[in-house]
């Protein structure tokens, strides 16, 4: 109403004039329309004058260093025998590991809180999708072990097994056939050499599970990345 109050004058005066009209209708409307309302909705700071603002929270910072990111999309090109630029990375998640065990992919870890920090990685490998540990510095770089990658078996380490086969069964090597190689992380030197019952030490070993079928039976094998070291399943009967 004081606002109001203070415009009726001006109302008077330019009802007396032709030009008054328009001025008379602009004011009317921009009252209608609270152009000129008093504005109550800021919420101020008592004793500063000052509007106070609405601040969206801050989240914690997910942004990997792009050497990281580099490093690890290399080693997931070196493993898989995929193009660098056909390998992307989807997913980025800022951790904290409890300890160097959580940070392996350790199944069963102690509660030691020795923390490391680092990312969650996820990469898209063709129609795949592996997770990767990082930590902070890029020093250590581990993809979960249980990832099966899809590297082709060497010929030479092929041929190498067979010849194994065939020693161990009197099979002939034409008589003898591999029907599956997968290309494995083993966590340690126990696992590699199917241990029953191992530490959960991490000390990985690269290479491939293969399976020979060898007359009506199949025989897992185990062998490293370079074939120096071939092991078979102990429980298969020869």
């Amino acid at each position: 109403m004081k606002l109001i109050n203070k415009l009726s004058p001006l109302f008077n005066n330019a009802l007396k004039s032709h030009k008054g009209v328009v001025l008379t209708l602009a004011l009317a409307s921009l009252l209608s329309y609270g152009g000129l309302t008093e504005n109550k909705s800021a919420a101020a700071v008592p004793g500063t004058g000052i509007t106070q603002l609405s601040q969206r929270p801050q989240t914690q910072s997910n942004n990997l260093p792009r050497p990281i990111a580099n490093q690890i999309l290399r080693d997931a090109s070196k493993r898989s025998g995929v193009p660098r630029r056909e390998v992307k990375i989807t997913q980025v998640t800022a951790k904290t590991f409890g300890n160097p065990c959580e940070f392996n992919f350790g199944e069963i870890c102690t509660k030691e809180y020795n923390p490391i920090e680092g990312w969650e990685v996820v990469v898209r490998v063709r129609q795949n999708s592996w997770t990767y540990h990082v930590n902070k510095s890029g020093t250590q770089i581990v993809l979960d072990p249980k990832v099966s990658t899809s590297q082709t078996l060497p010929r030479a380490i092929a041929n190498a097994i067979l010849s194994d086969a065939s020693k161990r069964s009197g099979v002939t090597i034409n008589n003898l056939k591999i029907t599956q190689a997968t290309a494995k992380t083993f966590g340690n030197l126990c696992i590699f050499n199917f241990g029953e019952v191992c530490t959960r030490e991490y000390r990985p070993i690269e290479g491939w599970e293969v399976v020979v079928r060898v007359r009506q039976n199949s025989w897992t094998y185990h062998v490293n990345k370079s074939g120096t070291q071939i092991v078979l399943d102990p429980k298969v009967k020869i």
